[in-house]
């Protein structure tokens, strides 16, 4: 039994996996142009399974997209923005999905030997649901880890945008005050801000254009924002100063706005917590009265 629900299994998934090679359409050139001025990405190991690898974690990657396109989700900025590649998600989609199904089955398979009765049809409802949580469980945790990257750039463009306004104060031009605000520190966030403005000076760009394909690339809203302001004062001859001033205001008040929702959110979350409690240590300090008063009758 177990065998005839393996090699089924395997001929399910070559049957899906032609259906989506069948149905998958050519880029376009717009896709092909994006990818000529993609930067670098990093350097991968030389097994002959690496290029499988990419091919099936770039092809399952869209599949996931296609899915939920009208909801605009995507995994491309999550995976920028954290580092990680195509390789390593569906890496671990594969084994999180394959142990899922796999272990009700091997579960089932030594209760079986060991005399216990199972019904198949638990097992078959139990392998569907664990493999299709080891395949979320990835992409969840990518989305969590994304999402505390965001906020931290987020932290991070507040104070680039304060050193930015001080340069310019200085007596420097706004390329010069990015550049000089970009070597400050060396964090993740402010490193790849200077690998922007460094792409952009080197293929004769405007440093706001880096700025704001940065932004664009890894989901970071506030940056493309912060593009766009310099853009204006770039092009239109707006008071760049004072705009940019502004929006360092402005983001420091939606990060202490997400501040303060989060801890009301969590206060919330402890509320049920503590009300159990009281409620344990209300029964725990009554119940020697209340059996008492029961054994007295």
């Amino acid at each position: 039994m177990i065998t005839v629900l393996a090699l089924g299994a395997v001929a399910g998934l070559g049957c899906l996996g032609m259906v989506f090679g069948l149905r998958a359409s050519p880029p376009s050139l717009e896709a092909l142009a994006g990818t000529l001025s993609r930067p670098p990405q990093r350097m991968t190991d030389g097994r002959p399974g690496s290029a499988l690898r990419r091919r099936a974690g770039a092809t399952l990657v869209d599949w996931v997209e296609r899915g939920d396109r009208a909801r605009q989700f995507s995994l491309h900025p999550d995976l920028n923005l954290t580092g990680s590649s195509v390789e390593e998600l569906v890496t671990k989609m594969v084994v999180g999905g394959g142990f899922g199904v796999v272990a009700p089955a091997a579960l089932w398979a030594v209760a079986v030997v060991a005399g216990v009765s199972v019904p198949l049809v638990g097992v078959i409802v139990l392998s569907g649901a664990a493999g299709l949580t080891g395949l979320v469980l990835p992409v969840a945790g990518l989305r969590r880890r994304a999402r505390d990257r965001r906020q931290h750039f987020r932290a991070v463009i507040g104070t680039f945008v304060d050193l930015v306004v001080l340069s310019l104060a200085g007596g420097m031009g706004v390329e010069g005050a990015l550049s000089a605000a970009s070597q400050i520190s060396s964090d993740w966030a402010v490193s790849s801000m200077a690998k922007a403005l460094a792409t952009a000076r080197d293929s004769g760009r405007s440093p706001w254009a880096g700025l704001g394909r940065l932004g664009a690339e890894t989901g970071v809203v506030e940056l493309v924002e912060l593009a766009t302001t310099l853009q204006l004062a770039g092009t239109e001859g707006a008071r760049i100063r004072q705009s940019l001033s502004a929006r360092a205001v402005a983001l420091r008040r939606h990060q202490q706005a997400e501040a303060e929702s989060e801890a009301n959110t969590m206060t919330e979350r402890l509320f049920l917590p503590g009300a159990l409690l009281l409620i344990g240590f209300l029964l725990f300090i009554g119940y020697p009265a209340f059996s008492r008063i029961l054994g007295g009758f």
